[in-house]
This record gives structure tokens, C-alpha cells and sequence, in this order.
């Protein structure tokens, strides 16, 4: 962050950063985090810094790290937003009449129709997942949530989901997890992904279907310290 002063000198001021373990390498967030606002306001502000916005898997890692460090204050404060507020996922959703296909857009630069989202998912990205309709909505056992199909979209792999997923809806829901989606629509409709703890559900809340938002959810810039 800068501040301008008078007669041309700034102040800088170093962001705090904390480092994630994220399936098999060290990934890093940058504290505080941006927001509270909507989806676009808050990833156009990690595009302006030129960083990677966090997908769904991520963002799990990182509340899996804080829920085991609750004492810790840059912790305790990510908990409070996620328990009173929302993080944002750069982990899209583009819903169908036959399935929804869920995809990282980390730069921003992912397209959005069908059929390029499609191509790339035939030729092996792995950023791209598409999900048949059937995925069990709504109130859900732990057990039940990290088999759904469509969490496993969201989050990318299997082990991923039995481990960090459970273990965070675990520690973070008072009732069952919940899982917001759209039905199946007539035409292509694309929304975002928000994480939380919704009040109204007293759980973990997966949203798939959220709009540009009401101003309320947060998200961090992220890296890999992979060379």
C-alpha cells in the first residue's frame, strides 16, 4: 500500500505474508486481505498488483492453517472474516441445462463460453472441471459433502477434499455444510464461488452461484514458491 505525501514522497507500507502448505508445495497469501466488496472490485485489485487470484483448493489451505492456529492474531482475524463475512474463489462457475462447468481463473483471463472451456478440458487442463447435474444441493453430511461431485470440482482432486475439506467443515460448522447452487438453466450462466460460514445455515457454506456480490467478500493474492 502508498500513501502520497505532500511535495511528491510516498510512504510504503509492506504487506505481511503467510505461507500455506497446498498439497505438495508452499504457497503464499498476502495479508490483509482485500475487501469487504464485490467479486470484480476486489480481483481487479489483485489483477492491478499483477498476482494470481486463490481458487476454491486454496482458500481451504488457507483456513485449514488458520483453524490450527487460532491464537495467532493474523489468523484469528482471517477466521473472523471468513465466520462473519466471505472469501472469494477464483474458482468459476459457467451453469448449463446439462451440467455445470467449474474452472480457476487465476488471471483473470479465463474464457468464459462453453466451447473454449470445453476444448481445453478435452485437451487435459487441468484448471477446467465439468460436472453432469445430480450433485447432491443444500444441507449435507461432512461425509456426503466431500464426495459431492461438484466439491470435487471445485477443490480438484479426491485426497484433497477427505482431508483439508473435511477437516475444515469439521472445526468451522455448528449444523451441516451447504452447498449453493444453480439448476439447470436454458441458457449459459456464469457465476462466482464464495467460501464462509453462513449464519443462516450455521455451517461451512460452498456457494457456486453467487452473482457479483453485495460488497461483502474478501480475497488475497497468491503464490507459488514453486521455481
Amino acid at each position: 500500500m502508498e500513501i502520497a505525501l505532500n511535495g511528491n514522497g510516498k510512504i510504503r507500507v509492506a504487506r505481511i505474508e503467510i505461507d500455506v502448505p497446498h498439497l505438495k508445495e508452499i504457497i503464499t497469501f498476502g495479508l490483509p486481505f482485500i475487501g469487504p466488496n464485490d467479486y470484480q472490485t476486489v480481483m481487479n485489485k489483485i489483477t492491478q498488483e499483477k498476482a494470481l487470484r486463490s481458487t476454491t483448493a486454496q482458500t481451504f489451505s488457507l483456513v485449514d492453517l488458520a483453524l490450527q492456529n487460532t491464537d495467532e492474531a493474523h489468523c484469528k482475524e482471517l477466521l473472523s472474516k471468513f465466520r462473519n463475512n466471505y472469501f472469494w474463489t477464483s474458482t468459476e462457475n459457467l451453469w448449463g441445462s446439462e451440467n455445470v462447468i467449474v474452472y480457476d481463473n487465476i488471471n483473470g483471463k479465463m474464457p468464459s463460453d462453453r466451447k473454449k472451456l470445453l476444448k481445453r478440458f478435452k485437451d487435459g487442463d487441468n484448471s477446467v472441471r465439468v460436472v453432469p447435474y445430480g450433485f447432491k444441493t443444500g444441507s449435507q453430511s461432512i461425509s456426503e459433502l466431500v464426495k459431492n461431485p461438484y466439491i470435487l470440482a471445485q477443490v480438484g482432486d479426491k485426497d484433497f477434499a477427505q482431508d483439508v475439506v473435511a477437516r475444515v467443515a469439521e472445526k468451522i460448522s455448528k449444523n451441516q455444510p451447504y452447498v449453493f447452487a444453480l439448476n439447470p438453466t436454458t441458457q449459459d450462466v456464469k457465476r462466482y464461488t464464495a467460501l464462509g460460514s453462513d449464519c443462516n445455515v450455521g455451517g461451512l457454506s460452498v456457494a457456486g452461484f453467487c452473482r457479483d456480490g453485495n460488497g461483502g467478500g474478501y480475497a488475497s493474492w497468491v503464490r507459488s514458491q514453486k521455481k
